[in-house]
């Protein structure tokens, strides 16, 4: 669903229930919900970040990765207004040139139609090991191809960042009056600095030989805030294990995370047939090698949102949600990460219903309507700036 026939449905949804949305019992939407951290420190990088951004001597880079709440740039994106307009803006973020899937959206960057591009990414059975990028999905082309990222202020800088592979093609960049061929014939990944000030950034794969992207960040050169929205719909926490650590670890070196967020668990409390021993096992494994390939950035693991299951046309509880929020906050605590309830902050189980009513979520119960994640937005900024000191 694009972001037009999104927005037609969630004015629908507002229309059928604008008398329940207007009554005071909404401001009750949205619980006040601490960030569980026992370790008292698994945002000590972002709350330093932040000072620096503040007293005018730094930035801070946040990195959210996550599936279909996170895609659309919805509540990274309104986080990311709020801390810029707050601390800085520091720039529009790491952006494909391409879109990999429909749902790929954001609030301060426009790019080109997938055309000739393909996406690399795991998904469902196909997860093969790869090298997938710091998002954790690329586009790739064997012909001719051709992509931009366009933002609406400019950027004082840009980097491409891209691979270096066997028999790799030619791939042309185009960034205000830089013009500049670079062969990805190789073995690594590489980047492309690029100077600006840049409204847009223009690519094209001549078709000699395979070009694969990782993406474009747009930065700025002064201190403030960079909040990267890297969401595919329909991840598990799982679809990071395929990821080539090696290569991660080298990109998010470079561009240095204050903080890292995995938002998942809606997908995998829809998914009975997976024993949990199995999924806290690969939730111990995903969380590990994340907290490996950024050692020095926080860490916050995101749970699942309320996901009533329908029988004989009555909603209740899914149980399996409380088993993946207790498998998440544990082993979040074991990692040193912090863990957001994302249920308990709608009002616990069997809470997404009303959120529908009141037109804060859609009518598949169990996505956000923009005012549901502004909601979002706004309560998970109180959390993560709490204990945030002069």
């Amino acid at each position: 669903m694009g972001r037009g026939a999104r927005s037609a449905l969630i004015a629908a949804c507002l229309l059928a229930t604008a008398g329940a949305a207007a009554q005071p019992v909404a401001e009750r939407f949205g619980e006040p919900v601490a960030i569980h951290d026992p370790s008292g420190h698994a945002l000590d990088p972002l709350h330093a970040a932040l000072r620096r951004a503040r007293a005018g001597e730094g930035r801070a880079r946040i990195m959210i990765w996550g599936a279909s709440h996170t895609a659309e740039d919805l509540f990274p994106g309104l986080l990311r207004e709020a801390w810029q307009r707050r601390f800085g803006d520091a720039g529009a973020g790491l952006w494909l040139p391409a879109r990999p899937f429909p749902l790929y959206e954001s609030r301060v960057a426009t790019f080109a139609d997938t055309g000739a591009w393909r996406p690399v990414r795991v998904r469902g059975r196909r997860r093969a090991p790869d090298r997938y990028g710091p998002a954790g999905f690329a586009i790739e082309a064997t012909g001719r191809a051709r992509g931009f990222v366009a933002v609406r202020r400019p950027a004082d800088a840009a980097r491409l960042l891209y691979l270096r592979q066997a028999g790799g093609g030619t791939l042309v960049v185009r960034a205000g009056d830089q013009h500049r061929r670079l062969s990805t014939d190789g073995d690594a990944v590489a980047s492309e600095a690029l100077t600006g000030p840049l409204r847009r950034v223009e690519l094209r794969a001549l078709g000699d030989g395979p070009v694969r992207v990782f993406g474009v960040s747009l930065e700025n050169d002064r201190p403030g805030v960079v909040i990267d929205a890297m969401g595919v719909p329909g991840a598990r926490l799982r679809d990071r294990l395929p990821w080539d650590d090696r290569a991660m670890r080298r990109q998010l070196a470079e561009l240095a995370p204050d903080l890292i967020v995995l938002a998942y668990g809606t997908n995998e409390s829809g998914f009975t047939g997976r024993p949990i021993a199995r999924y806290r096992a690969e939730v111990d494994e995903a969380l590990r090698r994340a907290r490996e390939i950024a050692p020095r950035a926080g860490c916050l693991v995101i749970g699942p949102s309320d996901w009533p299951l329908r029988e004989g046309g009555e909603l209740r509880a899914r149980p399996r949600i409380t088993q993946v929020i207790a498998v998440q906050r544990e082993l979040a605590a074991r990692h040193g990460c912090g863990h957001f309830d994302l249920q308990a902050w709608q009002g616990g189980p069997s809470s997404m219903p009303r959120w529908v009513r009141a037109g804060l979520a859609l009518p598949d119960h169990v996505h956000f309507t923009e005012p549901g994640h502004r909601r979002l937005a706004r309560d998970l900024s109180r959390a993560l700036l709490a204990g945030l000191t002069d």
